[in-house]
Formats: structure tokens, sequence, C-alpha cells
């Protein structure tokens, strides 16, 4: 029997995957498709964070600031000394799944979960592998396997998100000519109470937008308007941003996607995921060695991970409801709040892409009016 198997080959699996071998536990990592990173689903950008947890080759652009465009028509660009890391989202996770590999967890591609079950003194995984079914029996399981987790619908069949986005990217083969800024589209042309984004990475762009109940002529209006037709991949899907208020039971837990451990504010989770699957393997270290895997042991984790984002991602749930409320009249009026020197130099200052509610909460209280067009943006409203 297996010690630990981790479900789902992202970085917030392969980061618990390591954590987890390098203890010297028998582990094994389930990755459905058959190449680590592939769909690519993500804007690629991370903070300095995640570069120190993971040595890694795939930087493909250092951006320090963003130029954020409002629906009348003017924008504001703020700089910040310190940089966002753009990456090669595929490499990354290759890199991350490599650490894995390298600490002695055994992964395997093509392998698709059909079914878990739990035993007296175990759990038993069902899984397709290249066409042929196989089952592992483990001590405990992890579910890394998205938003769409298999492992969540089957063992926490109970639980929702309880806010989801849709969103839609292109990578395109078109080089931004500002290559030290990421571009942010607000309000309701491209989006439905989120945002839209444009992402210098060298040679090529990142083009999508997010939302609530986000429609494809949304997407498609945006990539006529920025993109020419050189298409080189589309993706999307869900973003969960809300956290379950229970991603632990006997003998299992959920990180990252699956748990909805991810920014609100911006529909990020590699960071998120990744401290995710620390605290997880954390949680299971201290499980085996009590010889307790019950779910009131396990429920530490939930303590762990909050110590760390609790905080910060319930703060931003509820600035994102907030703000997903707001009308074009009331961007374009928080446009001219943050137009000033002082403002864009606090927000230069203090901004962090993986605590976002600090600048936000700054610039409420050095300008009552942000705070007045949030609250009262008229009757729009996006729930």
């Amino acid at each position: 029997m297996q010690d630990f198997v981790v479900i789902g080959g992202g970085p917030a699996g392969s980061y618990c995957a390591s954590k987890l071998s390098h203890k010297g536990y028998r582990t094994i990592q389930l990755e459905e498709h058959g190449t680590i990173g592939k769909p690519v689903e993500c804007t690629g950008l991370v903070s300095k964070r995640v570069e120190k947890m993971v040595k890694t080759a795939s930087i493909i652009n250092r951006v320090h600031g963003a130029n954020i465009y409002f629906p009348g028509g003017s924008h504001i660009s703020i700089g910040k000394e310190e940089e966002t890391i753009v990456l090669e989202r595929d490499r990354f996770d290759q890199d991350v799944s490599a650490l894995s590999v390298s600490s002695g967890t055994d992964l395997k591609l093509n392998a698709r979960v059909i079914n878990i079950e739990k035993e007296p003194d175990a759990m038993k995984i069902t899984f397709r592998e290249n066409g042929n079914i196989r089952e592992i029996r483990c001590q405990g399981v992890i579910g890394a396997d998205g938003a769409n987790s298999i492992t969540r619908k089957i063992l926490f069949p109970g639980q929702r998100f309880r806010r989801i986005v849709s969103a839609y990217q292109i990578e395109g083969l078109k080089r931004l000519e500002d290559q030290d800024r990421v571009n942010v589209y607000l309000g309701s042309e491209f989006s439905t109470g989120y945002f839209a984004w444009n992402t210098p990475a060298g040679n090529f762009s990142r083009l999508g937008t997010a939302g609530f109940g986000l429609s494809r002529q949304k997407f498609m209006s945006l990539y006529r308007k920025f993109m020419n037709p050189d298409k080189v991949t589309i993706t999307g899907g869900p973003i969960p941003i809300s956290h379950l208020r229970k991603p632990y039971d006997e003998r299992v837990l959920l990180i990252g996607d699956a748990a909805g451990i991810v920014k609100p504010l911006s529909g990020g989770g590699i960071y998120t995921g990744m401290v995710s699957g620390e605290r997880a393997a954390e949680a299971m270290n201290i499980a085996y060695e009590n010889e307790d895997f019950s779910e009131r042991s396990l429920a530490r984790y939930n303590r762990l991970w909050k110590e760390t984002l609790g905080k910060e991602l319930t703060r931003d749930y509820y600035i994102q409801k907030l703000y997903a409320r707001m009308t074009d009249s009331a961007f374009d009026k928080i446009g001219e709040a943050l137009s000033s020197p002082k403002m864009n130099e606090l927000i230069s200052r203090i901004g962090d892409i993986d605590y976002p509610s600090r600048v936000v909460l700054a610039l409420m209280l050095r300008k009552p009016s942000i705070l007045k067009n949030i609250l009262f943006p008229g009757t729009q409203t996006h729930e």
C-alpha cells in the first residue's frame, strides 16, 4: 500500500507531492493528460514569492506595473519597483513536476481517476492508465485536480463554490509595444463583473477576459479590437473565486483550485495553490506520525493554510462582491480619483498581486470617494 496519492499534475499537486516525497513517503501522482502543463489555462503572472519556491527556467518576461483602461476612454499607468514575473506556464508546470519526481514521486501520466472509495483503513483509487484499469490503496489522498475536480465531486458531493467566473484566453503571435506593463480593461464592454487583460510575453501576448455568465461574444469583441487573427491557442474554463468551507475529510484533502483556494480579485491560483499544497503535506505528515487520519485530525489543514492566506482571501472575496456591482460610470469616477500622483505613488508602493486587499483598503481610506462609488454604484448587480 502506498502512503499518499496526489490527484492532479499542476503546480499545487506537484509541489505537495514534492514535499511528501522529500519526507520519505511513498507518493504517487496521477495526471490525466499525457503531458504536464497542457492545456495552458493561465496568464502566467506571479510574484517573486513563487520564484523563491521553485527554481525555474520558464520566465519569459518581467513587468513593473499596469496600464488600466476605463470604460469612458481614460487610462492610468502605474509603475512598481518590485517586478511581476510572466511565466511560460507549461514549462513552469514541468519544472515543478521535475522537482516532485526528483524528490521520489512516482508520476503516472494518462492516468484518469474513475472512482475513489473509503475503506476501513485506507483509500482505494481506481483509475484508467493508458487504457488499462488499475487500483491503488493508500493512507491519504490529496485532490489537486482543478476547478472540475473529480476528487471533490466523489468525496465532497454536498459542497459547492459560492462564486465562479468563466474565463477565455488566447495566446497570440503579437508582440506588444509596452513589454513592461500588463494591460487591464474595466467595464461592461469586455467583462461582466470582472475584467479583461492583455499580458506582454515577449513575441507573444495573452489576451483574455473573465466574468459572471461570460459570453463568448464579449471575448470575441475584445479579440477583434486588440488582436490580429494569428492566434496560437485558445482556452477557457471556470475559475472558483470562493474557497470551500471544509476542504478536508477523513483521509482526504483538497488543495488549489479544487478547494477554491484562489485569489478572488484576480483569479490567480499558482501561489495560493502551492501554499495550500505545502500546508496539505504538513497536515498529512502530522496525521501519519500520529496514526490518525480522521476528519478531526485533518481539520488542522484548514488552520494551516488560513494562517498564510485566510484573511486575505476573505477580504478579497467581499471586495470582489462589491466590485462586481459597479457600473461603467462608477469605474470612470474611480479612474479620476486614482489619476493623481499621490494615488499612483501609493499603489506603486504597497501594491502586491498576492495580497491586493492591502492597497484597496489603503486607497479607500485615503480617498473616501472610491468607497462611495463601490458601495453605491447604481443598480447593476452580478450575483
